[in-house]
């Protein structure tokens, strides 16, 4: 052995260790785990100097840190899942594994956790700890002879096939032809990989026993990067290499004998893709246990003889190519063959003690072509694949540390905001190189500078997610919905035609229809009613296209020929201020839209309305639209919609119901009461965004009359919906005002088939019992600190805060001195909160209810709030004004 390799301690291969929260995340985990969660995420290690070049580094991949001692670990839990999941495995069944000796521990494990009883095949090969430790879980463990051929009906493989077939009560793990094996891999093997080397791996190298190890590692590595070279590590004496190598068929393969175990194999099994694999090496006992001991002697490391196959076949591989990363599998630990390979006895008396040979005296083989990656495959991107990986891992980096933002923000372990102005913070930029204005020669970043920019921008937001924030009528975010997001986001499909966004299409479809089954009830036959709708981007778009849809009913053909002159439509005063807007876009103008007087809930008045549609007509005016409301934006009030729908009946007025906020109240069978006669409107709108914490933005507008949206907004461009098209029926994106949508539905259906009609309904009532505790905690207050302003309708709730040199204050006696007084406390004692990072709470004056400034607290997705959170800010608020 060389004294170059023994020089210096392996390296673990993880990055730098600066004090990050990168480092500490990929370092430890978030307090105790489940025994499942040590399986996986091993550690790489760097084994360079067994490397006979310089410019290729090797890296081990630790998988005998795995629980039970071996990579096995990872099919096991894999195999007893899927097949649990599948129902192919049922409580009080028994689990039968054949194996040369890690699955079965590893199987013996997975059974033990789950409660299975479990039965193991091995054979004399396998070393004695071996079988011991697959005994130790509790189990039985059947030794079958070894070098019997693979057909012979003692051979391990064929004793659990007959077991199996004779008992119905037998679980038949067929790890050698199982698909989940390779699937085990796939999933997690390669692309931890792929994460440690931050996409430098050139060349990953597996033996092939069950094959699982090299098929869907392999698979992985080659579906993010075609180029990556799959080599197969096999000892001399196994049947791969020639039915790889030499196109032996499978029926005239005559396996040798080794002494290396876990690896190699006497049959091919039906896990082995020869068709991922581009090369192999030919290995030997003596290579593979001299590169062990060599190993344990330098490196401190006690490894099995098929990490020693795998390492010296890297070895020899080093020897071959120019430069390159290559990473392989170290598979089990040496403690499992003390008594064989570390045992001196064994190996002299099978003469199985030898040196190293040179490396270009061991057989390397690729298949045609495959040896180096092609110039076509190398140049053929604007941007070369270092430059997209680096990308790549910066996206990967920040997702991490979105997750980590939203942890911190929801557990309120920082402030809720940072105060600055926007002086300050395009100061704050410039002095770290990352101006905020993109200038006339703006040079390109780096991602070491993009990654502090981005850092900062996330650093100066508020944080939405903090319980404290009660700022808007939206906050938090869902984390199952983000999923969504970021999925929609990562698809970028455009849900305008069925032939780009399939699937996305078809999910708008189904989250429509079962938000019209919520709002509409079912049909008579159960079935969901009739309907039309989309998904739109905001409330207020949502409110302009059942506007749209109002004045093509009552104008039919007017999408081409504009709004006449002489129409007029109505909303409340309290509504939400789109309607105006709306009314100029439409072409309807603000000055006809005509506000309607409301009583102090907010609520618009009956009588009111009527009277308004009177004077409209005696002045030559057609009504032809209603906007009301579910949940105004500051008093949270619900419209009467019985008596409005009779008035909208008399005169063929549309009716529709903003319930950008309030809407939510359909989810839940306490407050859905609220909600009374809504089916009688003529559309419907609601942001889940708003109530149920969604990421900005969902929101969707429903209609009752199917292919309302069509007639009034369809042009049919002939270069996106052409009818003799596959599935052109199918298209949503001709019955809106864009041309592209994102895919807002997704989230909405991810998030409801994980939490189910019951998680929403339990939110939302916990929104609503929080503001009504809030709504107690005012009215209750002795000490004159708090004073009601408008009761608590929706998840809102408005109250003034009262220093004590205003105290005792009387809302029904307070001259306007007095509330011009109170009038100024609120925007002081927001501004200290603000400064504080305290939390966020709005406030605004009513003019119409003679209200002036008060805060209007809002509990929109409430689900990281509580009683004791919310006395608690009260006290704060008092603490902190009193001197105002």
């Amino acid at each position: 052995m060389s004294s170059d390799l023994k020089t210096t301690p392996p390296q673990c291969v993880n990055g730098d260790l600066q004090k990050h929260w990168r480092t500490t995340h990929a370092c430890i985990a978030d307090g105790p785990v489940v025994p499942q969660q040590l399986i996986g995420g091993t550690p790489l290690i760097d084994l360079s100097r067994f490397s006979v070049n310089p410019k290729v580094k090797i890296y081990g991949k630790c998988e005998y840190l795995n629980p039970s001692g071996s990579i096995k670990d990872r099919i096991a839990r894999e195999i007893l899942t899927r097949a649990i999941e599948n129902g192919e495995l049922k409580k009080g069944m028994t689990v039968v594994a054949a194996t040369s000796g890690n699955t079965g521990s590893a199987i013996a494990m997975a059974c033990a956790l789950r409660g299975f009883q479990y039965i193991v095949i091995t054979n004399k090969k396998t070393s004695k700890e071996k079988i011991d430790s697959m005994r130790a879980y509790g189990g039985e463990v059947i030794v079958a002879p070894c070098g019997v051929p693979a057909n012979h009906p003692d051979h391990y493989q064929n004793v659990e096939a007959t077991m199996c077939a004779k008992n119905p009560n037998y679980y038949s793990v067929n790890q050698y032809n199982n698909p989940y094996n390779a699937d085990a891999y796939e999933k997690t093997l390669g692309p931890e990989i792929w994460s440690q080397t931050k996409g430098e791996v050139t060349h990953f190298v597996a033996g092939g026993s069950t094959g699982g190890t090299i098929t869907g590692t392999g698979r992985y590595l080659k579906s993010v990067d075609p180029t990556i070279k799959i080599v197969l590590a096999d000892p001399k004496g196994s049947c791969l290499w020639d039915h790889f190598v030499n196109d032996v068929p499978e029926d005239q393969l005559k396996p040798g004998s080794w002494e290396v175990e876990g690896v190699g194999k006497d049959s091919i099994p039906g896990n082995f893709d020869s068709t991922v694999v581009d090369g192999a090496v030919q290995g030997d006992d003596q290579s593979s246990f001299r590169m062990v001991r060599m190993v344990a002697e330098s490196s401190g490391i006690l490894l099995g003889g098929s990490s020693g196959l795998n390492l010296h076949s890297a070895r020899v591989l080093s020897g071959n190519i120019e430069e390159g990363t290559i990473v392989t599998v170290l598979c089990d630990s040496g403690i499992k063959y003390l008594s064989k390979i570390y045992n001196q006895q064994w190996l002299d008396e099978r003469k199985l003690d030898a040196p190293l040979k040179d490396v270009s005296e061991y057989p390397l083989y690729w298949k045609n072509g495959c040896a180096d990656p092609s110039e076509e495959d190398e140049n053929d991107n604007l941007w070369s694949r270092d430059d997209d990986e680096k990308e790549l891992r910066f996206l990967e980096e920040m997702s991490t540390h979105m997750v980590e933002f939203h942890r911190n923000s929801i557990r309120a372990t920082e402030p809720v905001s940072q105060y600055n102005t926007p002086d300050n913070l395009h100061k704050e930029f410039a002095e770290m190189g990352f101006a905020l204005d993109l200038d006339a020669k703006n040079e390109p970043a780096s991602i070491e500078l993009l990654t502090r920019g981005l850092n900062a921008v996330v650093n100066s937001s508020v944080r939405s997610a903090h319980p404290m924030f009660m700022n808007q009528l939206y906050g938090g975010v869902d984390p199952v919905a983000l999923a969504g997001e970021w999925a929609s986001s990562c698809l970028n499909n455009n849900v305008h035609t069925f032939e780009v966004a399939p699937i996305l299409t078809e999910i708008e479809r189904a989250t429509l229809a079962k938000v019209a089954s919520l709002w509409l009830g079912k049909a008579e036959d159960g079935s969901v009613p009739a309907h039309d709708g989309l998904f739109v981007p905001g409330g207020s778009i949502a409110n302009l296209y059942s506007m749209i849809l109002a004045r093509e009913r009552a104008i039919p053909g007017s999408k081409r020929t504009g709004m006449p002159a002489n129409y007029v439509g109505f909303c409340g005063e309290q509504s939400h201020y789109s309607h105006m807007k709306c009314a100029h876009m439409i072409g309807l103008g603000m000055d006809n839209m005509i506000k309607v007087a409301c009583d102090e809930s907010g609520a618009i008045l009956p009588s009111a309305l009527e009277k308004a549609i009177a004077v409209a007509k005696a002045d030559g005016k057609i009504p032809f639209y209603l906007g009301t409301t579910a949940g105004t934006t500051v008093l949270g009030a619900f419209d009467p919609y019985e008596e409005l729908a009779d008035i909208c009946s008399k005169d063929n007025i549309w009716m529709h119901i903003d319930g950008a906020w309030g809407g939510a109240v359909i989810l839940s069978n306490k407050h859905k009461g609220l909600m009374k006669g809504a089916d009688r409107a003529d559309s419907f709108c609601w942001n889940p965004h708003k109530m149920l914490g969604l990421p900005l933005q969902c929101s969707l507008v429903l209609a009752k009359v199917p292919g309302s949206f069509m007639a009034a907004n369809s042009y049919k461009a002939d270069y996106l919906f052409q009818p003799d098209k596959n599935n052109s029926h199918a298209d949503l994106g001709d019955r809106t005002i864009q041309c592209g949508r994102k895919s807002d539905a997704l989230k909405l259906w991810l998030a409801w088939k994980y939490r189910g009609d019951a998680g929403w309904e339990e939110l939302i009532d916990h929104c609503f019992a929080l503001t009504k505790f809030v709504e107690q905690e005012v009215e209750n207050d002795t000490t004159g600190a708090f004073v009601l302003a408008t009761p608590a309708q929706c998840c809102n709730v408005g109250f003034w805060y009262v220093p004590p040199r205003l105290r005792p204050f009387n809302k029904e006696k307070a001259t306007p001195e007095q509330f011009l007084e109170l009038s100024k406390v609120a925007p002081k004692l927001k501004d200290r909160m603000q400064r504080k990072g305290d939390a966020m709470i709005g406030f605004q004056p009513v003019p119409a209810l003679n209200l002036p400034n008060f805060f209007r607290l809002v509990l929109p997705n409430a689900r990281h709030n509580s009683e004791r959170k919310l006395r608690a800010l009260l006290k704060r608020m008092d603490a902190l004004g009193a001197d105002l």
